[in-house]
């Protein structure tokens, strides 16, 4: 049976899929990106391709964060008819209280957040211990809950190759319907958690899905995370999108392909594990099963263009490139037209 369907996508794309054409990172001796990608180019990208939003952080993407500029974007993002997603750092009450503000002012109902800068998932060198720095969240979590009410925003707290579902599951549940949870899809491998599984345990409480890919390349110690194009990852799309519209129907969704270099994650060194709670087994089997369906054949080479030290010129083509390879994907599955 036909039907027809709306054009426009139900994803929108996130800055940090596009992290040396936004100027997020360079090289040492080498020039920034010229023309770093801003936000009204942004936004035009996101209206040439049809997606339904964008999600960028107010600081860096605007000339500053005055009423003025800020207005400028909510009516240039009104006319396209795009949502927002804000951007934020690590958990800061002082940073938050000036960003909230110019956040609701922008029209945005979700602003994003991290718990810290781990990546790799190696809580092992975090100075007094990953218990007590979510303890400290947590504090700085029920500090803002008021401020949230006074802006009708959620504060969506990202697994940022740091946290579990179960990390994250706590600390919605300090700051209430306030807060909630940043989906991204393919970080829980970096904690051990099969993608699948922390999508059921988190549930409604995800309000915000970072759609990322990667590919799996095993090493002695673990394995490697790289980069990849929506549909030429590990992840199985159709399957991840059904199960996200059943369990959090009214999350919103950024493209969001982001590093450049690979992430190691050395789950099988003992050390990694300090800052871990005890695991079942089953769990581990379930993510390390995931891994072994999934990994590259050995010696294939894995390395990005980024790493690879290659011009500026195949960075940039290699960023536009996977996200152009990416919606194409998501289109396919959604069959939406062109």
């Amino acid at each position: 049976m036909s039907h027809t369907v709306p054009s426009r996508m139900p994803f929108g794309i996130a800055s940090y899929s596009f992290p040396f054409s936004c100027g997020w990172v360079r090289r040492d001796g080498r020039p920034a990106f010229p023309q770093p990608i801003r936000a009204p180019a942004l936004i035009d990208l996101a209206t040439q391709h049809q997606l339904s939003g964008i999600e960028i952080p107010l600081s860096g993407m605007l000339p500053n964060l005055s009423d003025a500029s800020v207005d400028q974007l909510r009516e240039k993002l009104a006319s396209a008819r795009l949502g927002l997603v804000v951007d934020t750092g690590v958990v800061d009450v002082a940073t938050l209280r000036e960003q909230l503000p110019a956040a609701a002012r922008a029209g945005a109902k979700v602003v994003r957040a991290t718990l810290s800068s781990i990546l790799e998932g190696a809580r092992a060198g975090l100075p007094g211990g990953w218990d007590a720095y979510l303890e400290e969240m947590r504090r700085r979590i029920v500090e803002l809950r008021p401020l949230l009410e006074q802006y009708d925003l959620t504060l969506a707290l990202e697994n940022h190759q740091d946290a579990t579902s179960e990390d994250l599951i706590a600390l919605c549940q300090a700051g209430g319907g306030r807060v909630g949870i940043t989906f991204d899809v393919v970080n829980p491998l970096a904690v051990g958690e099969d993608p699948f599984a922390f999508a059921r345990n988190a549930g409604a409480l995800i309000r915000n899905v970072h759609i990322k890919d990667y590919q799996i390349y095993p090493t002695e110690s673990g394995y490697r995370l790289v980069r990849a194009a929506i549909g030429q990852g590990v992840i199985d799309w159709a399957a991840m999108l059904a199960l996200l519209r059943e369990v959090a129907p009214d999350a919103s969704y950024h493209i969001e392909l982001a590093a450049l270099y690979a992430r190691h994650i050395r789950l099988l060194e003992d050390e990694w594990w300090i800052g871990y709670p005890p695991r079942d087994a089953r769990e581990l089997i379930q993510v390390l099963r995931f891994v072994g369906r999934h990994a590259r054949p050995a010696g294939e080479p894995w390395q990005t263009p980024w790493e690879r030290d290659a011009p500026d010129e195949e960075v940039e083509l290699y960023e536009r490139g996977q996200f152009e390879e990416s919606v194409a994907h998501l289109r396919s599955i959604l069959a939406i037209g062109d």
